[in-house]
């Protein structure tokens, strides 16, 4: 079941088109991963499902209701933006309490400490935590309202490598302990590559592709090339040129790399032993979200 549709929505400031006719579906239960160069639109897609902007066109339909930017709608969705900021002269706690008053609810605040790691922090000041304590900060208090749906927005900015493994394992213990649907944006696939289901790859204001790790790597597979290096690779050309498999090849560094729009591995090998070609390496490149990520979005850009 979706619980965040998005059917032809643009948007524009004045002249300028950020979404371009966007079409996203994020189901129920799942952690999606939103990737694209920063510049491309993702914050405003962001703001314009939770609300804070009003497509020009297109429908944004939450939960099966068109969202209007109505008050329950919009308990729906917990936000985390990418700067987040808090109170100083507030503990941690005190500013949980707050935007609890403001949002109208009142939540286990201990649960919602323990949760993120912040124990023994929460009567001290957020200006003294680090940036990976704020950001554990931003997520309770972007599960003040309970929401069915958090989006984080570029949530791994600015954070040190255990600061993203913590961040990472809050975002599994909510989705699976807590039973949300999450959305996380990035431009940095590894930033997010080991914690979602799915993902969408944006560039120019649409999403271009959608689909598992194992969905998309199918979609640049077939341009992956075999990478050779011979004894001999002038020879190892030729030979290859000369056969009847359907392949083209270019030199790369040391080598070459033979691509075909085929499975071409055992009948390349056999024309290679055939013709006594020494080889000393013989490797298929493998199709990974980074390269899907940077073939989808070469040339990106756009406003974010």
């Amino acid at each position: 079941m979706s619980v965040i549709e998005l059917k032809g929505v643009e948007k524009s400031y004045g002249s300028h088109e950020v979404l371009k006719g966007l079409d996203l579906e994020v189901s129920e239960g799942e952690i999606y991963g939103l990737l694209g160069p920063n510049g491309v639109g993702k914050t405003t897609l962001f703001q314009t499902v939770i609300g804070l902007l009003k497509e020009d066109s297109g429908q944004v339909v939450i939960d099966g209701e068109e969202h209007s930017g109505g008050k329950e709608l919009r308990r729906k969705i917990g936000y985390l933006p990418s700067d987040i900021s808090f109170y100083p002269d507030m503990t941690a706690r005190e500013n949980l309490k707050y935007f609890a008053k403001l949002a109208g609810t009142e939540p286990d605040f201990d649960e919602l400490i323990e949760l993120v790691g912040l124990e023994d922090d929460a009567d001290r000041s957020p200006a003294d935590f680090s940036t990976g304590m704020k950001k554990r900060l931003g997520i309770a208090q972007s599960l003040i309202k309970d929401p069915e749906i958090i989006i984080y927005d570029e949530p791994t900015t600015g954070l040190d490598p255990e600061g993203k493994r913590k961040f990472r394992k809050h975002a599994e213990k909510i989705n699976s302990e807590k039973d949300k649907t999450i959305i996380i944006s990035s431009h940095i696939t590894t930033e997010i590559e080991p914690l979602c289901d799915r993902f969408g790859i944006m560039k120019d204001g649409v999403i271009v592709a959608s689909g598992t790790k194992a969905e998309l790597n199918e979609e640049v597979d077939s341009d992956l090339g075999i990478e050779i290096e011979a004894a001999d690779t002038e020879k190892t050309k030729q030979v290859i040129q000369e056969s009847s498999l359907d392949a083209e090849v270019e030199e790369k560094g040391k080598g070459l790399t033979v691509k075909s729009t085929g499975d071409i591995r055992s009948e390349l090998f056999n024309v290679l032993m055939e013709n006594n070609i020494s080889v000393r390496r013989f490797e298929v490149g493998e199709a990974t979200l980074e390269t899907a990520f940077m073939r989808l979005t070469d040339n990106a850009g756009g406003q974010q």
